[in-house]
């Protein structure tokens, strides 16, 4: 089983933010699963990261809400 969380941003893209974002979720165990950005219906960008273990996703959940990120989640990936 795999466990998720998703960091959404207002757009526009932000290469460089979510370059930094993704290497603070790899050095917590979490690995960037999927992105959506913006195609003119939605007004911001989604990253969904995942995890082996829910402890493992909270843990990063918890600290990319402290640096003041949208965190929707973690949750059950469907597996």
């Amino acid at each position: 089983m795999s466990y998720m969380f998703e960091v959404c941003y207002r757009a526009p893209a932000d290469l460089k933010k979510e370059s930094a974002l993704t290497q603070r979720v790899a050095a917590l165990g979490g690995r960037l699963d999927f992105r959506e950005e913006t195609n003119g219906k939605m007004d911001s960008v989604c990253l969904t990261y995942e995890f082996d273990s829910y402890d493992s996703a909270l843990k990063a959940a918890n600290a990319l809400r402290e640096q003041g990120e949208h965190v929707e989640g973690p949750a059950d990936y469907g597996g």
